[in-house]
């Protein structure tokens, strides 16, 4: 039987110095203390990251995520999301992992730099099918992953994701650990022992990026973190005071430029990480990086008749963010989802961008590939100091010149989905019907009561498109 204790109903005290610690205290609180637009967004958020599992639950990387696992283990106890063979619950959460990462169009966070909902969630979906949870204790699990993720993004900066690691690699077994641990009951301790667990299980690099090993990340930290805490519950411990130390996580995962833990302590508000880096969802399921040039090339996409009557199309924008969304003529779907010229070449013809249109017959159509090979680059480092925001200090920039002399330009300053244009309900919706969901169901889980038991709001029940009519 899972431990259903809960921590002190304390504040932290002033002598805790350690990171794990201190959010314990306030991670293990009956009362979180969070506003009610911070408990409507964790609800908004799972509607989001649900959806992206169901719709990706048959693509490859899923396919093998749920293979490897049954490799050991055929006849398992808990179904991954949006179908298929039942799996152990910590290979369920690798596949559900797997599942919303696999399409690229769940969220993200500006503060690592990760997707921070679906390692968390994925973890969450499984664990809920043995520990009876309450909407409420599902959201309070989300805000306390969150939390953990953000906070850990401050401590280390853009830097840490910019010199190569995979943040949702990275962070995401530490937060997943928090979360899973609220939501069994663990004990301020044995939380706190779970996230040391889970940062050996820290790991994962940019450089796979347009490989399968990149969505597989978020499963593999959906699993460490899960087991992680699976482990916390069963009182193992880990050195609790990794973060700042001599050899810790500030010290191998930092840069120089890494303000470290105990800095980041003293203005870190507990309960407030939403409201500071308010979650970022997406439109489109491609890379983060795309998500303002298509946005950009829609709008022109009106001003063209004719791509013959194009003489040249550039894109202005930050090296860094290229370097991650920088494949060119893609060969594959994953490579489609990070070319940024690929995604303004289909925003530019279509006037719109599909989940098709990173597939087989959406890349290899040759008009264009053309066209995506001839746009060109114009890319500047980013201002010194930088945080890396996806936002007014890193604008970019689509300009088209015509044959004829007319040049048209569209300048791209917030990323749609973001804190300045944020997803609307209806957005959602769309986005839950574009995934072969239920708007029905997921409406009502908007506006269901908190202690309502999760199992009974249905969502589970979803089953990926793909999947339908299989036996």
């Amino acid at each position: 039987m899972p431990d259903t204790s809960v921590g002190n109903n304390t504040m932290a005290k002033p002598n805790v110095l350690n990171f794990s610690e201190r959010l314990s205290e306030w991670a293990t609180q009956d009362d979180l203390g969070v506003d009610q637009h911070v408990k409507e967004q964790a609800r908004f958020t799972l509607i989001d990251t649900l959806s992206c599992m169901v719709l990706g639950a048959s693509e490859r990387q899923a396919v093998a995520a749920s293979e490897a696992m049954l490799f050991g283990l055929r006849q398992g106890s808990v179904p991954p999301v949006g179908g298929g063979e039942m799996l152990s619950i910590t290979g369920a959460a690798l596949s559900n992992g797997a599942r919303a990462a696999a399409l690229d169009f769940d969220d993200y966070e500006l503060s690592g730099s990760s997707h921070a909902s679906a390692p968390v969630l994925s973890a969450l979906l499984s664990l809920a099918h043995k520990v009876p949870l309450t909407i409420d204790q599902m959201s309070d699990a989300w805000i306390v992953g969150y939390e953990t993720i953000i906070w850990m993004g401050k401590a280390l900066g853009y830097g840490h994701y910019d010199i190569g690691w995979h943040s949702t690699s990275t962070l995401g077994p530490i937060g997943t650990a928090a979360a899973v641990s609220k939501a069994m009951g663990l004990s301020s301790r044995q939380m706190s022992n779970a996230m040391a667990l889970a940062a050996s299980s820290s790991s994962g690099l940019l450089t796979q990026i347009g490989y399968d090993a990149k969505a597989l990340h978020t499963g593999l930290a959906a699993e460490a973190g899960l087991r992680a805490a699976l482990l916390g519950r069963a009182d193992a411990t880990g050195n609790c005071n990794l973060w700042d130390s001599e050899f810790g996580f500030t010290k191998v995962y930092g840069t120089p430029e890494s303000i470290g833990f105990r800095e980041m302590m003293k203005t870190m508000e507990l309960g407030q990480a939403v409201n500071q880096y308010p979650v970022v969802r997406k439109l489109w399921p491609s890379c983060a990086y795309t998500q303002r040039a298509i946005h950009g090339a829609i709008a022109l996409s009106d001003q063209i008749d004719n791509t013959d009557d194009v003489d040249s199309i550039t894109i202005r924008m930050a090296a860094p963010f290229h370097r991650v969304a920088g494949f060119g003529v893609p060969n594959n779907d994953a490579e489609a989802r990070f070319s940024v010229r690929y995604c303004i070449a289909v925003g530019l013809t279509e006037g719109k961008v599909l989940p098709e249109d990173f597939g087989l017959q959406g890349f290899n159509n040759p008009d264009r590939r053309a066209l995506t090979e001839t746009i060109k680059l114009d890319l500047y480092d980013l201002p010194k100091g930088d945080t890396g925001d996806i936002g007014p200090t890193t604008p970019e920039k689509i300009t088209i010149e015509f044959k004829d002399g007319r040049v048209i330009e569209q300048e791209m300053t917030f990323v749609p989905g973001g804190h300045a244009m944020p997803m609307s309900e209806a957005d959602l919706m769309q986005k839950v019907s574009a995934c072969g969901c239920s708007v029905d169901t997921a409406q009502a889980y908007l506006t269901a009561p908190g202690d309502l038991p999760f199992m009974d709001s249905r969502l589970l029940d979803q089953i990926s498109p793909a999947m339908k009519g299989k036996p």
